[in-house]
């Protein structure tokens, strides 16, 4: 028997079903969905997955009444930038709309500082390595608090003593993300420059829809082994009716050609933003934090049906 877990706070699960209908009319009675689209497929009231608009609305209230987790990342977002100026940082302050995004957006942009400050060689490789650590540190503390609010209980420093635990996880996602990014840097050029950036693009939506369920499992069970955590958050994303998809999909896209696009005077170069420039960025770190908010509100109301074993498509 497995220990119980807590719920996220103010969860309602959906409503029982009024009958229970014997297997064999039940399989006659589902609509013939294409195999290679089962996955995406919604049964109505079939599935326990919040709405994506109402886990949005949920991150943004349990970061925004966190006057904890603001400070502290918006104090990151300083420190972070301030250590990639001191180490010969030159580029558009742009960059730091991203410096607190989740993987793969996060790791895309270390990759790219490391590149940016040592060049492409040996020490650039192994600046980006340092930097990708650092950043799985810093996500393996966010997660941690972030899930302790979701709860409801406890306090910050219990948060970020779960998120410790984490570390390996999502240095492990990081490593993961990193490898499908190079991977396809050799590969997608092959395709050409249209489908090739395409398929970049849909690389980074792989790599969240992934991967992005790791650390929340990590914070929730740390007692089970590596390896099954990473699973088990890749079988959560996998779970029908979860439109899981569609919101790595908008992720992705708000973070990458929005928020950058948006940012006021980001394209200039220099060290010094300018106060627009940080206000903007400190939005865009709350949208971050509330997106990570909001995919851990997912995952925690549906984690008691993510299956142990694969789950088997069955074949009409």
């Amino acid at each position: 028997m497995s220990k119980k877990r807590r719920k996220p706070s103010g969860y309602r699960p959906p409503p029982p079903k009024a009958s229970v209908t014997p297997a064999a009319e039940r399989v006659a009675a589902e609509p013939a969905v294409p195999r290679f689209l089962g996955w995406l497929s919604r049964p109505p009231g079939a599935t326990s997955w919040p709405t994506i608009p109402r886990a949005l609305a949920r991150g943004f209230v349990t970061v925004g009444s966190s006057p904890g987790l603001l400070l502290s990342s918006f104090l990151l977002l300083f420190l972070m930038w301030v250590a990639l100026v001191a180490l010969g940082l030159e580029g558009p302050p742009a960059r730091m709309v991203n410096l607190l995004a989740l993987p793969p957006v996060s790791t895309y942009f270390d990759a790219l500082n490391g590149v940016t400050i040592y060049g492409l060689g040996s020490v650039g490789f192994i600046a980006a390595s340092v930097f990708l650590v650092i950043r799985s540190v810093v996500l393996a503390l966010l997660a941690g608090m972030i899930v302790q609010l979701l709860e409801g209980g406890g306090n910050a420093a219990g948060g970020l003593v779960r998120g410790l635990r984490a570390i390996p996880v999502t240095i492990a996602v990081n490593l993961l993300t990193l490898a499908m990014m190079v991977t396809g840097s050799v590969v997608l050029p092959l395709l050409g420059a249209g489908l090739g950036f395409l398929a970049s693009v849909l690389t980074l939506v792989a790599a969240l829809f992934l991967f992005v369920f790791a650390p929340i499992v990590a914070v929730r069970e740390p007692e089970r082994p590596f390896y099954d955590i990473i699973r088990r958050g890749a079988r959560a994303a996998l779970l029908p009716g979860s439109r899981h998809l569609l919101m790595c999909l908008g992720y992705i896209f708000l973070t990458l050609p929005i928020l950058v696009a948006l940012a006021p005077g980001g394209a200039l170069l220099g060290v010094n933003p300018s106060l627009a420039m940080w206000t903007y960025a400190l939005v865009c770190t709350f949208v971050h934090l509330s997106f990570l908010a909001a995919f851990a509100y997912r995952l925690m109301a549906v984690e008691d049906e993510i299956p142990e074993q694969p789950v088997r498509v069955r074949r009409r």
